[in-house]
């Protein structure tokens, strides 16, 4: 059987919840406490599932117990509670780990299905995830639709990431929050995660689309690997091949003579030969587009860098490939995972349609965004046909 302490230094309160939670629709076992200080001396000994505890309290307040239980059982939930509703209240105890943030008086029976939700995560599979990036954990948790917080945790930093029906809208890490906590956080190398289901959402302060932000966040953390971003100065000082800097000014650019080709027969060749395979390849990517419903076909390399494509309707095909290698890698981790084996195919649904991936050779993707009303089995059948045409031309 599950077990609940309720903490509180209002006896009327424990005696109210006491009651109320001892409902057959729970079936659990509620362990009280007056104080802070009695409900660590309790857990030491006794170990519960959830924890529901006032804000303010003498002694030990209740969140310094929320911090202290999530440092000493970092499984256990905590529910917050508070007759003296406050902005700052709530973004502290949501911030510090707290599942879920509720005000006196609540209603009842909406504390019981919250109550429900918390407990039956416990009995959800748990485990450990190994060679996978966090962004591609996010990515999954904004594909999924979920609202939840990622707190994210190394030796010296620690960060937590909302997600609100998918949407990223709050940050918090190292006293900052919003976008600049989360690119901090997506710049962290290594570390623990623990996800925080339901888990209720500060106010939103990250108003980007999560694409923009995991993109801007590669582009960060591809500087930061690179020794960092390039001051103005430093651009200024390049000498690009054909730029213009100080030392090459406009007039001599464009009095650049440009040399008759040198190729020998056998480069122009291989030069022939090269875009007689891309327009192959095109008209390859042509057959999905052909499929009605079907507005975009991406060869997409592994780094997220786009190959080829086929589009219709102006679509960018250069932000979905960057966009689809995290959910292509996402998919292949989670299969490996769960000893799956390797990717064959898989089709992420939208409201508004679905995007299908598929591996082309070792080094490449193919993406297939359309429309909801379109032919699936004709899209998965030209799939199986042309994926090796693809890797063959491509030569990847």
């Amino acid at each position: 059987m599950k077990k609940i302490l309720i903490v509180d230094d209002e006896e009327d309160m424990i005696w109210s919840l006491q009651k109320n939670l001892n409902h057959e629709s729970l079936k659990v076992d509620i362990i009280t406490a007056s104080s802070g200080e009695e409900a660590l001396k309790i857990l030491a000994a006794n170990p519960v599932d959830l924890i529901i505890t006032d804000i303010k309290m003498p002694g030990i307040s209740g969140l310094e117990l929320l911090v202290e239980v999530k440092n000493r059982y970092p499984k256990t939930g905590v529910i917050v509670m508070t007759a003296y509703p406050s902005p700052e209240y709530k973004n502290e105890a949501l911030a510090k780990g707290g599942l879920h943030y509720i005000e006196k008086p609540f209603d009842i029976n909406e504390l019981r299905k919250i109550i429900k939700r918390v407990l039956k995560e416990t009995s959800l599979f748990k485990g450990t995830v190994a060679g996978v990036e966090l962004s591609d954990i996010i990515q999954l948790n904004c594909l999924s639709k979920t609202t939840t917080a990622l707190a994210v945790n190394t030796a010296d930093h620690e960060g937590i990431i909302y997600f609100d029906k998918g949407d990223i809208v709050h940050a918090a890490c190292n006293g900052r929050v919003g976008e600049e906590a989360f690119y901090t956080i997506l710049c962290f190398e290594g570390g623990t995660l623990e996800t925080r289901k339901h888990a209720n959402p500060p106010p939103r302060t990250i108003n980007q689309h999560s694409e923009a932000l995991l993109m801007e966040g590669a582009r960060r953390m591809d500087e930061a690997k690179a020794g960092g971003a390039l001051t103005a100065g430093e651009v200024d000082s390049w000498d690009f091949d054909g730029a213009i800097t100080p030392e090459k000014p406009l007039t001599s650019i464009n009095s650049e003579k440009t040399e008759p080709s040198t190729a020998s027969p056998k480069e122009a060749q291989m030069v022939s030969t090269k875009e007689e395979q891309m327009g192959n390849l095109q008209e390859l990517l042509t057959e999905f587009t052909n499929i009605p419903g079907v507005n975009t076909a991406c060869l997409v390399g592994r780094d997220g860098f786009l190959l080829d494509s086929v589009t219709i309707a102006g679509t960018d095909a250069e932000t979905i490939g960057a966009i689809a290698s995290s959910g292509f890698g996402a998919s292949e981790s989670m299969g490996n995972q769960l000893g799956k084996g390797m990717l064959t195919m898989t089709m992420i649904e939208y409201e508004n349609g679905p995007v299908m991936l598929a591996p082309v050779g070792g080094e490449a993707f193919l993406v297939i965004v359309a429309d909801k009303n379109s032919n699936l089995g004709m899209i998965r059948l030209k799939i199986k046909k042309h994926a090796g045409d693809i890797a063959t031309t491509a030569s990847i």
